[in-house]
Formats: C-alpha cells, structure tokens, sequence
C-alpha cells in the first residue's frame, strides 16, 4: 500500500509539471532578460513626435534641470539617514504636518525583491502635500511627483521624482544607503527603468493591495518574522488598508502628468501648424474647469475649437494613457489551496539574498523564479485607453498642475473675476506657448506678469549630476584621506547642492586639492576651541550624525584624528 502511495505522489507531480497550464505555474513564454529588454523599452510608432524632440530621454538630466528630490535634498544640506530623518524633511515640509504615505511591501516585484521579505520589507514612501503660496513665492507641489522606496539590506534607495523644467520623471538610486556609510546619489539607466514602468512614470498594484501591509494576513507575517510589533524605521508594522489606495491614487496622478505633456506637444502639433493657438485653447479650458469642476462642460465654442485645431494635428494613432495598474498580487494566497501545492512542485522561494544586489545586477534578477506574466511589469502592457483628437483630457490634465494655492493666487492677482483671468490667458504672448513642455511655475509668473521665487527651478547653486555605473572614489595612493571619507564624504562628496560640495573629484589629488581649498575645515574640526560657543552648530560632523557618535565612542583617539585632518588643511595664513 505504501509503495502505490509513493508511485501515486511520483505520478501526481510529473503529472504536475507536463499539464499545469502557464497561467497557474509562473511560466509562461521564455522570459526575455531585463538587459534585451531595455534596449526596446521606449515603446511606441510616434516617429519624431514633437514630445519626442522636446522631451529628454537621455539618463541624465537636460542641462540646467534637476528632480525634485535633488532640490529637496539640496535645499536640506543633504541626504539624512536613516529613512526616518527623511520621512520627517517631508513630513516638515507639509503645511499639515501630516507625514508621507508609507507602505511595507515584503514580497514585491522590483528589481531588488529578492533582498527583501518579512523581516525587512521594502518600504515605500509618497509625498502627498502641496505647499503654500506667499506674496514673493510659490510653494512646492510634490503630490504625485515624489516616490521613494527603500530595501534595507541592497543597502539602496530607489527613486523616482517629477523633473519640473524637463517635464518628465527622473530615476534615481541612492547607493551605499546604511549606516557609516558614504552614500552616493547616482541617476540610473533610464531604459533599465522603463521595462517596468512603461509609461515613464510611477506604478502601483490594484486593490486590494495585497502585497502591502495595507492587508492584515500581511502586515502579521511581517510582525511574525520579525518577532515584535514595533514599527520598522519608525513605519508601523499594520497601515490602514486607506494607506495603500491614497498610494495608488498619487501614481495615477503622476502617471497623467507625462499624457498631458503629449497632449500639450503631440495633441496640439508644431508651432506651424497652429499648435500655440491649442495650447492657448487648452490651458484656459484648463483654469476654467480647476474654478468650478462641478459646473464646467465639456462643450461650448471655445471647447469646439480645441477640438478642431486638434483634428489638424492630433496623431493619427492616438495618444495613449499608459497603464500603471499592476494587477492585484497575494503572495501570502499563492501558497494556499491546491493550486498553491502544486506551484510549489516546480517553484521554489526566493531566499534572501538571491537576486539583484542592487539596481546594476540584471544578471542575478534574470536567475529568480519568473511570475506568471500577467502579473510581471515586464510584461507588456496594454494602454487604459487612447485619446483622440475629440477628447479634451490635456484641459483636465493642465488644471492637476496647478495647485489649490495658485488658484487662489491667480484669482486675487485679477480681482477674483475669473474673466479678467481668461483675458490675462489670451494677452499671453505667443511665445507663452511654443513648443516646450508646460511647466507650472514658468506659466504662474506669465499670468501674474512677474516673477516668483520658487525652490525647485533653478540649478546654478547644484553640483553636477552623475549616471549610476560610475565608480566611487578608491582611496589608494592619498591614506590621509581616510578620515575624510569615513566622517565627511557621506555630506560633502556627491552633494546636490554645490556649495556643500566641496570634497568632489574624480581622482585622489582632486579630492585633496578641494579639501586644501577649503580653508573652513580647519575651524569646522575644531571642537576643542569651539564647543559651547556660539560657533559651535557650525562644527562638523553635526551632533545628530551617526560619525559625530562613531568619534564620541573613540574618546581621546578621535581628538589625534581631528588635529590630523586640520593639519592637512592650510591655515589662512601662510609663512
């Protein structure tokens, strides 16, 4: 009886393997690598649409612009560590004091799921706040334009923030993300990012959100693995299930931003074809429904004519809205049931470790046991739906640029009279509208006639942008700058803001010239002489840095250290 048991599981799982269908075994066609697919990742029969010429694709930056999350963090001093420090910046910037949404997410789909699980989940962050306006200024308007996401044991910080000027999303990595260490704030490798998100902008999963600690059976594995309940980087372990939907909401903001971009270019053509005529159409139906949404009507005079001067130009094609859904994925409910028993059969986990080691290593990613293809992001996915040249959605797109604040600013800069305000759009000059990517501020300080102070336009004062796969620094032939980099890179080396920049350099000797260069060290190190005194907050490293308590722990060593640096560092005066 026994051995026609064993004979019977033998046969139950080849049966397994030849007859599972695909859908139910994670297999599917033969995954093509990562690496092949994002040499095609910009996908799409636009030709030389004019958002093609207008709008980057390079990984870098266009020259003279920059993500948000750089002017955040240039306007910090710097990147804070832990996560928790960050999470607060935004939280402080809020005008609500409310914090960012946050979400633990341990068995995910990113490049780095394999380093995360319950113990130490991905934790992942969305702005969601729009600053105030002032008489001299405008606030910031990161809603939709700022995700963050954290795997703590890559050690890395995957990024992706709305570049204003450039008018597109920017993909970033911060690397060497851990304690005590140096980290580097590096652009990643545009195409790498767009397998996954295809439309160049955020994704999200759908409800019910199963993959987050929205979900209870999730946020227990979570507390289970980690043997407690307390929040994981001052994130707790079980978020309302509302937490998880206001996360999805914000990426279907930010995933509109780049359509109303191609509506703005592509909807409304060349500046030849009368494409400055659309825009002007476009943007004051776009004022006039942020007024009043309840009462506005898609129709009218002014409404036919943005449709007509669109039919001149629109793509024949269409403008897509890309889907940035991700269907719904239960990994807890994967391994229930018999379906779960017989994917395990052919399946085996991912264990901690396996995989990318961080967002350069497609290699070991391509090895992982591949998901069932509907649920991969790598797979292809069709638009939620394509616009033509009758639909008016640029109108409805222009207005989410524009926030609560400028509203109300543009109102009292014209009297509260909405009809002055549409006169104002239709004295704009011509160039107001040439073929650019609409960006808001620039459009503010046009209808208000001056302009405005702003925090997130201008990058004179930012330290060049560098492209991941760039090397750090190997400190080999100069040993006097160890210390440099175990207490000062982490701040001064790779900063956004150039002015705090001041130990960047290709090579060794550059790096040591900066510092010699830099005569503000010298006084800077001096704890001895300006402890307790009203120099003393501009001593270095900051008193709630993890290397001001590395040099408290090494008492009567860390003063020989210090007097060590200073030395390497002329005084003012030379004899």
């Amino acid at each position: 009886m026994r051995r026609w048991q064993w004979s019977l599981g033998r046969w139950l799982r080849l049966a397994a393997v030849v007859s599972a269908p695909t859908w139910l075994l994670g297999c599917g066609d033969s995954p093509v690598p990562i690496a092949e697919q994002a040499k095609s990742a910009v996908a799409g029969n636009e030709g030389l649409a004019l958002s093609r010429k207008v709008i980057s694709e390079e990984d870098l930056p266009p020259a003279g612009t920059r993500s948000l999350f750089d002017h955040v963090i240039a306007q910090n001093d710097g990147l804070p560590y832990p996560i928790s420090k960050l999470v607060k910046v935004l939280q402080d910037q809020n005008p609500t004091a409310e914090p960012p949404i946050t979400l633990l997410i341990p068995v995910g789909r990113s490049l780095l799921k394999g380093q995360a699980d319950n113990l130490h989940p991905r934790l992942a962050i969305a702005a969601d706040f729009e600053g105030k306006n002032t008489p001299a200024g405008l606030g910031k308007a990161p809603r939709g334009q700022l995700f963050v996401a954290m795997v703590e044991n890559a050690k890395e910080l995957e990024v992706l923030s709305y570049n204003e000027a450039a008018g597109r999303f920017e993909y970033q990595l911060v690397q060497n993300y851990c304690e005590g260490c140096v980290p580097r704030i590096v652009y990643a490798r545009r195409q790498i990012c767009l397998t996954c998100h295809q439309g160049g902008t955020p994704i999200f999963s759908q409800r019910p959100w199963s993959e987050t600690n929205g979900q209870p059976e999730t946020a227990r594995a979570i507390a289970v693995a980690r043997g407690s309940s307390e929040p994981y980087h001052g994130v707790a372990l079980q978020q309302p299930l509302a937490s998880a939907e206001r996360f999805d909401q914000l990426t279907d903001v930010g995933n509109f931003y780049l359509v109303t971009q191609r509506l703005w270019l592509d909807g409304c053509g060349a500046e030849s074809a009368g494409g400055n005529e659309c825009r002007r159409r476009m943007l004051s139906l776009a004022l006039q429904y942020a007024d009043n949404v309840g009462s506005f009507k898609p129709e009218g005079k002014e409404v036919e004519r943005l449709r007509e001067l669109q039919a001149k130009t629109f793509p024949k094609a269409g403008i897509v809205v890309p889907e940035s859904d991700l269907l719904n994925r239960d990994p807890i409910g994967e391994k229930q049931g018999v379906k779960g028993w017989l994917r395990s059969l052919i399946t085996r986990e991912i264990k901690l470790g396996e995989g990318a080691k961080d967002n350069e290593d497609l290699e070991a990613f391509d090895k992982l046991p591949p998901l069932r293809r509907e649920l991969d992001p790598l797979t292809l996915r069709a638009p939620k739906r394509t616009l033509t040249a009758n639909d008016i959605d640029g109108a409805y797109g222009l207005a989410s640029f524009f926030t609560e604040a400028d509203l109300k600013t543009l109102k009292m800069a014209h009297g509260n009279d909405m009809k002055k305000l549409l006169a104002r759009v239709e004295a704009l000059p011509d160039k107001a509208f040439g073929e650019a990517p609409f960006v808001r501020v620039r459009m503010m300080e046009a209808l208000l006639g001056q302009p405005r102070e702003y925090c997130c336009l201008k990058t004179d004062e930012m330290s060049p942008p560098v492209v991941s796969g760039v090397p750090p620094l190997a400190i080999n032939a100069l040993p006097e700058l160890k210390p440099f980099e175990q207490y000062c890179f982490s701040c001064h080396r790779g900063n956004p803001a150039k002015r705090l920049n001041f130990m960047a350099g290709d090579t060794e000797a550059e790096v040591l010239a900066n510092i010699k260069g830099k005569a503000e060290i010298r006084d800077s190190l001096d704890w001895e002489r300006y402890e307790n005194t009203d120099k003393s907050s501009k001593l270095m490293p900051p008193r709630d840095s993890v290397q001001y308590h590395r040099w408290q722990q090494a008492g009567a060593g860390a003063v020989d250290e210090r007097n060590k640096m200073r030395e390497l560092v002329p005084g003012m005066f030379q004899f």
